[in-house]
């Protein structure tokens, strides 16, 4: 009898042990995961099937998405609870945020790059990297067969939906054509969210010397031609005089909205003001064989406008940013479009 009753306590153990053993390795829960891809975006869900080359997951807003394994940086499994609290965070949003919210064509918007995280463009004439040193501060490199210089931008989100920046841009030719370097510095504020917002900014730039204006001393002095007596060539000396100057005042307005899943429609436009303005100059010593004078200087801003509009096209393939758009400059008197392609990829 004591045999039996041993023998019944020993199988109800090993069934127990089983049925817990089983119910933790029942293949039929969920697998939940999330993963992070190399273009900066992420996907979450239920993991249906792991091949070699790709995962399956059903997701909430999107069903059953393949993902290739080759666009996957890392993955991370998820409890069931974790999940749970990850949807409800998520609710109405998109999982996958736009992976270049930090610029436009080539304006900034008041939305910094997070630490570590970075980008590099070409769009073959301008070659720019930038890289997110803290979540406030913004460094970048400008490389063209013109010349190079560098950027910084510092920033922070003020709210929810509202972002703030300001930086500069400074850049030095190859070729001697600028007597130094010259520069660009801005302040900016964008509203919106990663994927739908509008960016105004406000910058001024490098003053340039636009010649000589009013001359209001001089001296002269006479020579004679020796191979013509009689003849004489005169040259002047300007003591002073009005020194003219125009510098660029700027705003630019961009914005960016979401169309699809790897898609948004980008306008960035610029709206400049050359204001034109005379230092008086004394103490000079200028030679001329002419007396200079520009009585046709207007002091009043002239000015012209770049609008463009395109759309940024994420590639599922390569984590490539691509994008297309068409730049329309307009003047008083002149006017062009010219097409804009260019490539980026975060890392």
């Amino acid at each position: 009898m004591r045999f039996f009753i041993l023998l019944l306590a020993v199988t109800i153990t090993v069934n127990f042990s089983s049925a817990q053993t089983a119910s933790a390795s029942d293949p039929t829960d969920p697998s939940y995961v999330r993963l992070v891809m190399f273009d900066g975006t992420s996907r979450m869900g239920e993991m249906l099937e792991s091949t070699e080359s790709e995962i399956v997951l059903e997701t909430i807003e999107l069903g059953v998405v393949r993902v290739p394994k080759y666009l996957v940086k890392g993955m991370a499994t998820l409890a069931a609870q974790e999940y749970e609290q990850l949807v409800k965070a998520f609710e109405g949003r998109e999982l996958a945020l736009n992976p270049q919210s930090s610029r436009y064509f080539f304006a900034p918007s008041g939305i910094q790059l997070q630490q570590g995280e970075g980008y590099f463009q070409s769009n073959i004439a301008l070659n720019s990297v930038s890289f997110g040193v803290t979540e406030n501060i913004t460094i970048g490199g400008l490389l063209s067969v013109f010349g190079a210089g560098g950027s910084v931008k510092i920033g922070k989100q003020l709210g929810s939906n509202t972002y703030a920046s300001f930086g500069g841009i400074g850049f030095m030719d190859y070729y001697g054509e600028f007597d130094r370097p010259i520069g660009l510095v801005f302040a900016n504020m964008t509203w919106g969210t990663e994927d739908r917002n509008i960016t105004v900014n406000v910058g001024t730039g490098t003053k340039f010397e636009r010649g000589i204006g009013q001359v209001h001393a001089y001296t002269t002095d006479s020579t004679e031609y020796s191979w013509n007596p009689g003849q004489y060539y005169y040259s002047y000396i300007v003591t002073e005089y009005d020194q003219q100057w125009v510098r660029p005042l700027l705003v630019n307005i961009s914005g960016m909205n979401r169309i699809s899943e790897n898609r948004w429609f980008i306008t960035e436009n610029y709206f400049v003001r050359n204001a034109q303005y005379t230092t008086r100059i004394t103490g000079a010593s200028l030679a001329y064989s002419y007396l200079p004078s520009d009585n046709n200087f207007n002091p009043q801003s002239d000015g012209f406008a770049i609008l463009s509009m395109g759309i940024r096209n994420l590639s599922t393939r390569n984590g490539w940013l691509w994008d297309y758009g068409m730049v329309g400059v307009l003047g008083g008197d002149f006017g062009f479009a010219a097409p804009w392609v260019s490539a980026t990829l975060a890392f």
